[in-house]
């Protein structure tokens, strides 16, 4: 509309005369959906929220790290070593450590919940469900489905609804465990028969599983022996008769009791594993106040109290089986010169004074900060007091002091609850003191035994193997990342070879593949990893579930159009309540063609002119009917020749007659 000058002067008009662009939207980002250690942030809880990370490091802030590394391995009456069972089937961290040694970037969690006795598939699609409110999500795995006994495929299932409703996103399943090649190819049958018809263009499966080379810490407590066929435990020390190795062992197993002790000691505290100390001290102080009843003053306290208690008990019961005498074992001198700097005895000490002011009151409700008895006996006497007695001791004039005027249970129990919670901090400390003394300590003797006990220094790598035995789609995703940064989401993420990753489960030859490739009888493709000699392990195939489809067999297709299809779709957002008129339907296809040139001269599109690669077409008469610009409707219709992968290249040679 022309403005209408009334004044003399000189105006400026800016007349536009380029068209709006296409902005291309990311292709490989990845949502994790899963188990996890924890799933907190700055005190929030992460269960069943998405949400982006960019890194290893920072999913193990928010989520922790891996489950369980326990294994359990199996030996004959020779002690040789047959097979092996890991204890936690959860694969999620590992999935995600393979994406990143992969080539991965930006990436989605969503944690289903701490790590569960048995997977279970509905949790898995109940946080599948939450996924579909993020717009920016274009892969869907969950590595951890696997493992339900009921099988992966109803996950799957829904996940491949969820990219058909969506359009935007793609699927990459795993197929369950196998290490065999029957196992192998009952594992492909099962999940063609059970994957279904449904929107197979949207996902990709990939087999077998993979043996990464992760590097792991195995510690002797991951690792349990059994005598094969009986199932009876065999002591590690009973595998040598160096006697030198036995008082390793010996020491080993002490500070492991410590350890256990420690973890036990702090999950009673906390109740949460996401919770720490300073959470659960910052809480018991917040929730506080002055009007707080004494009998919830009396069981803040009592957790308190009992958690110092229980690890100097603890400390003092594992002390009676300690090698003293042995130079390995230095952990008892390192926690006196801890307890000599006299913080904690200053905090027990406090607590005692505290206690006989609670205890000498007639109040019923009055509670004693320390159990009087045995136990108690016990713990002075670790700090270097004679015995309870001498540790509670006569109360000292300052506390006496801090109770003038206070004639209420309820008075002096703000005071003494004041004392136990500045104690608080000091317990913690001693706590983290004894937590990295004692993993120090236990790794040092685990090194010193792998380096002198050949036998352990096997079992220990069985046992990593086990652990290393993981789907794959975790470095499939990092692949796609990688391809589609490096080439273009165009090119087939295949013939690329796998990092972190040693070599298939199962070993499948050229021959085997094409049963796998090629599926006369539901075209379900199954896309083969495999081991070739001087080349490594390679993504040997690049087909979706939809195999036999000649519109989208090839996922490189599949995601291009998704690429193509959301990035067009969000460039003409602006444009809805536009006038449906001729000015609009130029710039909007002159956009489209601009951004499909570049993306043709990227090698995207096949064809030696443009027009050979592609067509935009919007307008009255050709895509439009009066009706629709009566209603409102504006059609755009794109044509666009996408490349294929050369998944077969044919060489054909003949003899030539000679001619001179």
């Amino acid at each position: 509309m022309a403005q209408a000058y009334k004044t003399p002067g000189v105006y400026i008009e800016e007349i536009p005369k380029f068209p709006p662009s296409i902005a291309a939207v990311e292709t490989a980002i990845p949502a994790f959906i899963g188990y996890t250690e924890k799933a907190v942030r700055d005190g929030e809880t992460l269960i069943n929220k998405p949400i982006r990370i960019e890194s290893i490091a920072e999913y193990e802030l928010y989520y922790g790290g891996s489950p369980s590394q326990n294994v359990t391995l199996f030996l004959d009456t020779n002690n040789q070593f047959v097979r092996s069972e890991a204890f936690a089937k959860l694969y999620l961290y590992d999935s995600l450590r393979l994406f990143y040694a992969n080539g991965g970037g930006k990436c989605y969690i969503v944690s289903v919940g701490p790590f569960p006795v048995s997977v279970s598939s509905a949790t898995l699609e109940s946080a599948l469900l939450l996924l579909e409110q993020e717009d920016e999500p274009t892969l869907i795995l969950a590595p951890d489905v696997v493992s339900d006994t009921n099988g992966p495929f109803e996950f799957q299932k829904q996940a491949l609804v969820q990219c058909n409703k969506l359009q935007d996103r793609f699927v990459i399943c795993d197929l369950t465990q196998s290490v065999t090649n029957t196992a192998f190819n009952a594992s492909v049958t099962t999940f063609r028969n059970s994957i279904g018809i449904n929107y197979l263009k949207y996902g990709a499966a990939y087999g077998p599983w993979i043996r990464a080379n992760l590097p792991r810490t195995l510690l002797r407590r991951n690792i349990t022996l059994l005598r094969e066929g009986v199932n009876t435990a065999i002591q590690l020390a009973n595998l040598t008769n160096d006697v030198d190795t036995q008082a390793i062992i010996a020491d080993l197993l002490i500070v492991e009791g410590f350890v256990t002790e420690a973890k036990a000691v702090k999950d009673a505290l906390s109740g949460d594993p996401a919770i720490t100390l300073e959470d659960h001290s910052k809480e018991l102080t917040d929730n506080y106040n002055a009007a707080t009843l004494v009998a919830d003053i009396k069981a803040a306290i009592k957790v308190v109290t009992d958690y110092m208690v229980d690890i100097i008990n603890a400390i003092d019961e594992r002390y009676d089986l300690a090698p003293t005498a042995s130079e390995r074992f230095k952990l008892r001198t390192e926690i006196e010169k801890y307890i000599e700097s006299g913080q904690i005895k200053s905090a027990f000490r406090a607590l005692a004074d505290h206690h006989i002011h609670l205890a000498a009151l007639a109040d019923p409700n009055a509670m004693p900060l320390l159990t009087a008895g045995a136990d108690l006996d016990e713990v002075a006497g670790f700090l270097g007091f004679t015995d309870s007695a001498t540790l509670l001791g006569a109360a000292s004039a300052n506390v006496s002091g801090s109770y003038n005027g206070l004639t209420t249970v309820k008075q002096r129990a703000d005071v003494a609850i004041s004392v136990v919670l500045s104690g608080v901090s000091e317990a913690i400390a001693f706590f983290h003191f004894l937590e990295a003394t004692q993993l120090s300590y236990e790794k040092t003797l685990n090194e010193t035994l792998l380096a002198g006990f050949g036998l352990y220094k096997n079992l220990v790598s069985k046992a990593a193997e086990a652990l290393n035995l993981l789907p794959p789609s975790g470095a499939i995703a990092g692949v796609y990342a990688a391809v589609d940064r490096d080439r273009g989401v165009w090119k087939a993420p295949a013939n690329v070879s796998l990092n972190a990753v040693t070599a298939p489960a199962v070993t499948v030859s050229h021959e085997q593949q094409g049963e796998f490739n090629v599926d006369v009888n539901g075209g379900k493709s199954v896309n083969i990893i495999r081991s070739f000699t001087g080349k490594g392990t390679l993504v040997w195939g690049a087909r979706t579930l939809a195999g036999n489809d000649n519109e989208w067999r090839y996922v490189s297709v599949r995601r291009f159009f998704n690429f193509v299809e959301e990035s067009v779709k969000k460039a003409t957002e602006p444009f809805v309540f536009e006038p449906n008129d001729a000015n609009t339907w130029v710039r909007v296809q002159a956009m489209i063609e601009n951004f499909l040139t570049v993306l043709w001269r990227q090698g995207a599109l096949q064809g030696i002119k443009p027009e050979h690669a592609f067509y935009v077409a919007v307008g009255l008469g050709k895509t439009m009917t009066p009706l629709d610009i009566l209603e409102g409707r504006m059609i755009i219709e794109i044509g666009m020749a996408a490349v294929r992968p050369a998944e077969f290249i044919i060489l054909r040679f003949s003899h030539k007659m000679p001619e001179s």
